[in-house]
């Protein structure tokens, strides 16, 4: 199965992407099609690549436009923006001249003026509907243009036959006008929310480094597009410049920015032996790097991939309501033909309810309601390190009852810290000067302390025990109790650490030429905002459970501090089937980030990890947290909220409005309605699913 993206130009209307999944979706060799209107774009999964052609062909066919890259979907956006601004101003500034006119003056100067402004507005102003419209009914496709285009033109035909003297008394060329402008008001609207539901991504996009300094073998330096970074070429980055690349850092200090990866503001220190992602942007200093892989195979591009896949999910609700609005023009277009039989032979009073019909509907409210609060909550989420892979989960997040903890590197740190010693400073400088020669993780812990590494004498690693040191004449042993057990005054450093173990159960043994000098007590240190998030849990009635696979001791003194439920000991295939066991009367979250909990984070009703987690983790969760910061879960089960209180109210204005609004434009309740209050009407409507949508980007809770 292949895969083809694209980013689609000139949709104007949630039944313009319909409109083109229902077409490419009958081409030979299409498997699925995916289109999204809030973001301009669309993926097809493909049986061969030779169907690629025809599906670009099919899409300019029924009036849209392909686009080639990021940068041109930008500069299209802008300019369609400040055009819609332009003939939006223009088709006010025209309609409230007519207005007065109409209200004011009644001469024939008047009515030309009227005439001649109508004019303007409709067929210049106008013209994308009109345009649209004609595009959709030549590929027998219905959108909300139609209805604007056919209820501004039988207005504007309406009053040049009255004009003329063939019937009527009243004109209308104020009404087709002002049908124009409040429909260019709410899509002007609905454009800027639109992009500001696409800043994350945006900036994503905004911070692929477009080209590469390589070094040559050489020692010329060649600059190229990044695209053409291969791996192992080896690569130049100084001071604002951004890595093209994932690489690892040969030579060379910098501080880098690292921001879009990790959520940190405070620059972070890269020097050689560590690694750097592509997206990363020098602050200052000066780095030479191996390519570990190609730029389109970066860390920035995964993360690219993940929000693009994102916002093109369509939940069942969705597409039930895509569904709906495909057949929604097509009824009023009936109603409206059988309104206006029904008022025959009273020729102004039946094209007057007709075309309020055709005006008052709103398709665009129906269609908007779901996909603009998910993008909006998308964006909001981004915002706040949170990336949504699958927008169902803020659904499914408010139905959760049980989370399920892994405890390593999900509650607690991936490193360990030293909780406490009882070692003299200048013993535990020179045990943290030995370990610096050691990779082993405790060693790395204690490591840090140290102010040289500088060693002159001889390690030997004891596998299972630890390691022995040889300086001189002096020879220190750094491991476990086993490689200690014959020293001297051994019995002191384990009373000491047997004060420690509730909270730090990992100990490591010091001795030096027989003596035992003292021990040092280490720990996972909580990760931040565990206990708030587990005290957030609680005040919501959902039950959290950790599930590991360390020994019991460890994993209880965790449980202890959240004061929560804990089974230790656990292999990946024990942690599935307790999670299936518990599926019979709960909706679980499973929280976890290792290779051990992909099974768990696959079968689990709802699944998090972190940026940091494993690949395989990441492929199977739903929600990635980009910043190690667990109070991030209580934003997302406050976000779920807040998306899911907002969807439910677009909804029911989007269908309560429509079943009151058409019938009353039809006179059901012996009223009658004018075109530009019909079209004012219909334009609120879709208004007012956007405004209650951008409440989620204003919610200052987060």
């Amino acid at each position: 199965m292949r895969e083809l993206r694209l980013k689609i130009g000139k949709m104007t209307c949630v039944n313009c992407a319909n409109a083109i999944e229902r077409a490419v979706k009958k081409l030979e060799d299409v498997e699925e099609v995916s289109i999204s209107y809030t973001n301009s774009s669309g993926v097809f999964l493909l049986q061969n690549e030779s169907v690629k052609e025809a599906i670009k062909n099919k899409i300019t066919q029924l009036g849209f436009e392909i686009l080639q890259d990021e940068v041109k979907m930008e500069e299209v956006k802008q300019k369609k923006l400040q055009k819609l601004r332009f003939k939006l101003l223009l088709a006010l500034i025209l309609s409230a001249l007519m207005m007065v006119f109409e209200i004011f003056v009644f001469n024939t100067f008047s009515y030309n003026l009227q005439l001649i402004l109508s004019f303007v507005v409709i067929f210049y102003c106008g013209f994308d509907f009109f345009f649209s419209a004609l595009k959709g009914l030549r590929h027998k496709n219905l959108t909300m243009n139609t209805l604007v285009a056919l209820g501004s033109l039988s207005a504007f035909i309406y009053s040049l036959c009255v004009y003329f003297g063939f019937f009527g008394e009243h004109l209308y060329f104020s009404g087709a006008a002002m049908i124009i402008s409040f429909v260019l008001l709410g899509k002007f609207i609905e454009e800027k929310t639109k992009n500001k539901a696409q800043i994350y991504q945006n900036r994503l996009q905004n911070l692929e480094a477009k080209k590469a300094r390589i070094l040559l073998e050489n020692g010329e330096i060649k600059e190229l597009p990044s695209s053409f970074v291969k791996t192992d070429d080896i690569l130049l980055l100084s001071q604002n410049e951004v890595s093209p690349v994932d690489g690892l850092i040969l030579e060379g200090r910098a501080e880098v920015d690292m921001s879009f990866l990790n959520g940190e503001f405070m620059p972070v220190l890269k020097k050689a032996g560590e690694s750097i992602e592509a997206g990363a942007i020098i602050i200052s200093g000066n780095l030479k790097l191996k390519a570990n892989k190609k730029a389109m195979d970066s860390t920035l591009e995964q993360l690219k991939d993940l929000v693009f896949r994102a916002s093109l999910f369509k939940s069942p609700l969705m597409r039930l309501i895509d569904k709906i609005s495909a057949y929604f023009v097509g009824f009023i277009l009936i109603l409206a033909l059988l309104v206006f039989l029904f008022y025959l032979p009273n020729l102004e009073k039946a094209f007057l309810h007709a075309l309020a019909v055709l005006l008052i509907s709103c398709p665009c409210a129906l269609g908007l309601a779901t996909p603009l609060a998910l993008a909006l909550a998308f964006e909001k989420g981004a915002r706040n390190f949170i990336l949504l892979k699958n927008p169902v989960a803020l659904e499914i997040l408010s139905q959760i009852k049980l989370v399920l903890f892994d405890k390593t590197g999900t509650l607690t740190q991936n490193t360990l810290s030293v909780f406490k010693h009882n070692l003299s400073e200048e013993n535990f400088l020179k045990l943290a000067q030995i370990q610096t020669q050691s990779s082993h993780p405790i060693a790395k812990a204690i490591a840090k302390k140290s102010k040289e590494s500088t060693l002159k004498g001889e390690i030997t690693h004891q596998i299972g025990k630890g390691l022995i040191y040889k300086e001189d004449e002096n020879t220190y042993l750094i491991g476990n109790e086993e490689l200690v057990k014959d020293t001297k005054e051994l019995e002191k450093t384990r009373e000491f650490l047997n004060t420690c173990d509730e909270f730090a159960p990992i100990r490591v043994y010091f001795a030096k030429n027989g003596i035992c000098l003292g021990g040092v007590a280490l720990s996972n240190a909580l990760k931040k905002g565990a206990k708030k998030l587990v005290d957030f849990l609680n005040s919501q009635e959902i039950k959290s459970v950790i599930l590991s696979g360390d020994n019991e001791k460890s994993v209880a003194k965790i449980a202890k501090e959240l004061q929560i439920d804990f089974h230790a000991k656990m292999t990946p295939k024990d942690k599935l089937n307790f999670l299936q066991k518990e599926q019979e009367q709960y909706k679980i979250l499973f929280i976890g980030d290792g290779l051990n909990d992909a099974a768990a984070l696959q079968k689990a009703d709802l699944s998090i990890s972190f940026s940091e987690a494993s690949e395989l983790a990441k492929q199977n969760t739903d929600i990635i947290l980009m910043r190690e910061d667990l109070t991030l879960i209580k934003l997302c089960f406050h976000l779920a909220k807040r998306t899911k209180h907002i969807i439910k109210l677009n909804l029911f204005w989007a269908f309560s409005y429509n079943l009151f609004s058409i019938p009353l434009a039809a006179g059901a309740f012996s009223l009658s309605l004018s075109p530009h209050f019909a079209a004012l009407m219909m334009s609120l409507s879709s208004l007012a699913v956007v405004l209650n949508s951008l409440r989620l980007k204003m919610d200052k809770t987060f």
